[in-house]
């Protein structure tokens, strides 16, 4: 029994380190300009499975920016597809930081909202009015989620 006491015990290691902790995620993920950023994040089968940017300013309103009007805004939506395949409602609370090459946040948005018991491919939706330099120019996102049954 001494020889599988360790086995067992690493194990159950993976088991515990496997497991979602108290619902809180952090992923820092590259500017998702023209593609889905997966984020797969469940607690208690309330899933967020990635997040999309909407309404990213095209070429010429860069270039426009870059060459006549450096402070020009955008809004920019981040739209999270989530799935709760619970019995019980829960609520979401979701964070972005959109950083520039340094690291720093440019800019932030949150939002809080519900997803109803056994709905499935729904979403929720941050936005952020930010420089449209800043958006073109930012390397990477900061995206926080916690998710709190009810």
């Amino acid at each position: 029994m001494t020889k599988r006491h360790p086995m067992l015990a690493a194990l159950l290691l993976a088991t515990v380190a496997a497991a979602p902790g108290d619902g809180r995620f952090e992923k820092t993920v590259p500017f998702p300009r023209d593609r889905r950023a997966d984020l797969d994040w469940t607690y208690q089968k309330c899933t967020i499975r990635s997040v999309q940017v909407n309404n990213y300013p095209n070429a010429d309103d860069i270039e426009k920016a870059r060459s006549k009007d450096p402070g020009d805004h955008s809004w920019l939506w981040w739209e999270f597809r989530v799935d709760n395949r619970s019995a019980r409602d829960c609520k979401i609370h979701l964070w972005v930081e959109i950083l520039d090459k340094a690291g720093k946040v440019v800019k932030d948005g949150d939002r809080s909202g519900s997803v109803d018991a056994g709905k499935i491919d729904d979403s929720l939706r941050v936005s952020t009015r930010m420089r449209t330099l800043d958006a073109a120019d930012s390397p990477g996102v900061r995206l926080r989620a916690e998710i709190i049954p009810k």
